[in-house]
């Protein structure tokens, strides 16, 4: 198979639907539970890369930039 198709046949499968980026998919899955630590650290400003860090201790995939671009409203998440 060449290239080009490979790569085609590949971004037909990866292609997202959801309207959300990573950072609010992430965020969804979570428990009610771990919802209310993570806004409870948002809202003592606790430092975003704190908040990776502790994500990805937790077996979450996740980023500082995807993070701040959500926290900025850069992110494709719909914008009320």
């Amino acid at each position: 198979m060449s290239l080009g198709k490979t790569l085609e046949e590949f971004s037909k499968r990866d292609r997202k639907t959801s309207p959300y980026c990573a950072f609010q998919t992430l965020y969804l899955s979570l428990s009610k539970e771990d919802q209310k630590a993570l806004d409870s650290a948002f809202s003592i400003n606790l430092p975003q890369s704190l908040i990776v860090k502790a994500l990805r201790k937790e077996g979450h995939r996740a980023s500082t930039d995807t993070l701040r671009a959500h926290t900025r409203g850069e992110c494709r998440c719909p914008k009320n």
